[in-house]
C-alpha cells in the first residue's frame, strides 16, 4: 500500500502554526482511514522561491511511492491561482490520483501565511 503524503509551506518561518498544520494533516489522514502521512515541509519559502520538498513530493510521486496528497488548500502551492491549479495539474500528472484539501475548520487555528 502506498503511503500517504502531505504538504506544508509557511511563510515567513512559523513553527508554531506548522505545528499546528502538521497535527491537524494528521487527524484528517486518521478521519479518512489513512495511514499518517509522510509530510513534506517547506516552512520558510515564498511560493516565488525554490521549495525543495515540493520538488521532492513531485519526484516521490513519479516514484510511485504517493498517489494521495493531503493539503491544507491549494494556497500551500501558490497564492496565485492559476500557478497553484498548474502545480497541482503537474502532481497528478507525475501519478497523484487525489489531492483533498482539508476541511478549512480542521487548521483554522493555524491561520494561513503568505
Amino acid at each position: 500500500m502506498h503511503s500517504p503524503a502531505a504538504y506544508l509551506r509557511c511563510y515567513p518561518y512559523d513553527p508554531r502554526n506548522m505545528a499546528a498544520r502538521r497535527e491537524a494533516v494528521r487527524r484528517f489522514a486518521n478521519r479518512l482511514g489513512l495511514r499518517p502521512p509522510l509530510i513534506y515541509l517547506d516552512n520558510g519559502c515564498t511560493s516565488a522561491d525554490p521549495r525543495p520538498q515540493l520538488d521532492e513530493l513531485a519526484s516521490s510521486i513519479a516514484a510511485g511511492l504517493h498517489q494521495v496528497l493531503l493539503v491544507p488548500s491549494p494556497w500551500v502551492f501558490s497564492i496565485d491561482d492559476l500557478r497553484a491549479r498548474r502545480t497541482m495539474q503537474m502532481l497528478t500528472l507525475a501519478g497523484c490520483r487525489r489531492i483533498l484539501c482539508l476541511p478549512r475548520a480542521s487548521w483554522c487555528g493555524a491561520t494561513p501565511n503568505f
